[in-house]
């Protein structure tokens, strides 16, 4: 029985997350941005010049992976998976609009098997929306080689309830009235792309929210160390206790973020090394 949820997957065939409305405009946010120029944490840990193996699980539309593929061309085998045949289509249509080397693979999660082992494991949103994010997290964990580097993006449970709050509280106002005061907090540009993003913040049928000590107990079960989090700015982190004390204050500076109708929707990166 699969852990991935078919609500979920009938929601974003609908409208996958993070998409533009027009393909020139998707291929032009694919040169203008390199990933590892967004998320730089990742600069520190990767070597990116030396060839890579890299997978990214929950890829959506593809933006992660076509930009790498973009930025690295040979220095990179970079491959996404996802369940959506919908994202997968689009992540496919700007790989061959760009005639760059991405791979995609339709697959559900629990369901995707692969004899290759890479270098850096990516999932940003995605395991959140499986009805067992822990399993899920060891199922992608399996494909790290000896040195793999883990990437992980979940929701937070503290940082995100002020912005769910806010929501429940309007739950009977209309879908428009809800992504007219979404769109305050936003700056996209892109009406298809806001709107994405406001379904799959908003209008989701499922997700569950996480935080930094549940992710410890996790990883003291597997191969993997935590290196860093978002939570204290990819600083060094000297004792896992300061983090976890400075993981419940999200909840007050996400409330804060929302009085000031600042975009905060509560997600979190951790990164982690395999120690075999």
């Amino acid at each position: 029985m699969s852990f991935q949820n078919l609500d979920v997957l009938k929601f974003y065939e609908e409208l996958p997350f993070n998409i533009f409305g027009d393909l020139d405009e998707a291929e032009k946010q694919i040169k203008k941005f390199n990933p590892i120029d967004v998320y730089p944490e990742l600069k520190k840990n990767i070597n990116f010049n030396q060839k890579l193996k890299v997978i990214d699980f929950g890829c959506g539309g593809g933006w992660f992976v076509n930009g790498l593929s973009y930025h690295l061309g040979e220095n990179i085998d970079v491959t996404g998976v996802d369940f959506n045949p919908t994202a997968i289509n689009y992540a496919n249509k700007i790989k061959d609009r760009l005639s760059l080397n991405s791979n995609f693979i339709l697959s559900d999660l629990f369901k995707f098997e692969s004899v290759d082992k890479f270098d850096l494991i990516i999932s940003l949103g995605a395991l959140h929306h499986t009805n067992n994010c822990q399993e899920a997290i060891r199922k992608i964990l399996h494909y790290g080689n000896n040195n793999a580097y883990l990437f992980l993006g979940l929701y937070h449970k503290y940082g995100r309830k002020p912005f769910l709050d806010f929501f429940e509280n309007i739950k009977k106002e209309s879908e428009e009235s809800k992504f007219k005061k979404y769109k305050e907090l936003h700056s996209i540009k892109d009406d298809k792309k806001l709107y994405s993003w406001f379904r799959d913040q908003v209008l989701h049928p499922h997700e569950t929210q996480h935080t930094f000590e549940e992710m410890i107990d996790l990883f003291e079960q597997t191969s993997y160390k935590i290196e860093s989090t978002s939570i204290n700015k990819f600083e060094k982190i000297d004792d896992l206790n300061s983090i976890i004390e400075k993981e419940k204050k999200l909840f007050n500076y996400a409330e804060e973020k929302l009085k000031k109708k600042e975009y905060f929707p509560g997600f979190f990166i951790i990164t982690a090394k395999k120690n075999d």
